[in-house]
């Protein structure tokens, strides 16, 4: 039987568990978001790319570059959100590794499955925001002008 020093151990522990499961939830629903932001910031792009094109008269040249500073203050933000993501996961991912191999309280099977179904999300949101993001980065190939070996990303 265990004493109640031990259950509240447990009780932490399984509460902590939860709590990082929410966290890596949340992690993977903020990933998808900024996938969001940056199709639509592509369109956004495009959208303007293809309105004015061609020849431009003085006040088509200036709504062009509001639209396009427009876009760059977004993507601005949008990188905000991918720097607070690389900063908020390494911790949440020592905290879970800890977890799971925490002898004195390891986490049930349905805790296990439940973290790797977030890891998963994760995953996919990943995968699918470093698609929509290569979208948006300009040409591999060397452009005039360009130092060799640097990549013109930020």
């Amino acid at each position: 039987m265990s004493s109640l020093k031990q259950l509240k151990l447990e009780e932490k522990a399984a509460t902590q568990q939860q709590h990082v499961i929410a966290e890596l939830n949340v992690i993977a629903r903020d990933i998808e978001r900024s996938e969001k932001t940056i199709i639509a910031l592509n369109r956004e792009l495009q959208a303007a790319n293809s309105k004015y094109q061609g020849p431009r008269n003085t006040r088509e040249d200036v709504t062009y570059l509001t639209c396009l500073l427009e876009c760059a203050k977004r993507k601005l933000a949008w990188e905000k959100q991918i720097l607070s993501l690389q900063k908020r996961t390494p911790g949440l991912m020592e905290r879970m590794a800890s977890m799971m191999n925490d002898a004195k309280s390891p986490p049930a099977a349905e805790v296990r499955d439940q973290m790797l179904r977030a890891l998963q999300a994760i995953q996919g949101a990943m995968e699918r925001l470093q698609s929509a993001n290569a979208g948006s980065a300009p040409s591999k190939e060397q452009q005039p002008g360009d130092q060799p070996g640097t990549s013109g990303e930020p």
